[in-house]
C-alpha cells in the first residue's frame, strides 16, 4: 500500500511553489517576447493570488520554461539544456551571478511543474475512483 499526500496538501504545495516561481522569475527580470508578455503577465498574476494553472495556460508555462532554457543558454552554452533536465543545486556559480540567479529560477520553475502535475495526477486519480465506484 502506498501513502500520498491528500489532494488539499498537492493544491497547497503547487500554489506554494507558483508563487515562488513567478518571484523569482521577476526578480531575475527575464525578458518575454512581445506576443507572450500579455499572457504571461496574467498567469504571474494567477500565481501570485494563488490560482492553480490549468488547460491552456500549462502551454504557457511550458513557453517560459523553454525562454528560461534559452536565458541559460545565453549565459553559458548548452547549460540550460543541461538545467531542464538535471538537478542543478549544487553546482557551484559562485563565480557567475547572472548564471547562478537564472539556475535558481529554473529549480523553482521545475519544482512548480513537478507540484502541478502531482496535482493534476492527484484530481484524475480521484475523479477515476469515483467513477469507478
Amino acid at each position: 500500500m502506498t501513502t500520498s499526500n491528500s489532494l488539499e496538501d498537492l493544491a497547497f504545495h503547487a500554489i506554494r511553489s507558483g508563487r515562488v516561481f513567478a518571484r523569482l522569475w521577476r526578480d531575475a527580470g527575464i525578458e518575454a517576447h512581445r506576443t507572450t508578455r500579455p499572457s504571461w503577465t496574467a498567469t504571474f498574476n494567477q500565481l501570485d493570488e494563488g490560482q492553480l494553472i490549468k488547460g491552456v495556460d500549462l502551454d504557457g508555462v511550458a513557453a517560459m520554461g523553454d525562454a528560461l532554457r534559452r536565458a541559460l543558454n545565453i549565459e553559458r552554452p548548452g547549460y540550460g539544456d543541461r538545467a531542464m533536465q538535471e538537478d542543478t543545486r549544487y553546482d557551484d556559480l559562485a563565480w557567475e551571478p547572472r548564471l547562478n540567479e537564472l539556475r535558481r529560477v529554473s529549480e523553482a520553475y521545475k519544482h512548480f511543474r513537478d507540484c502541478q502535475e502531482r496535482y493534476a495526477d492527484r484530481l484524475t486519480a480521484e475523479r477515476e475512483a469515483a467513477r469507478a465506484f
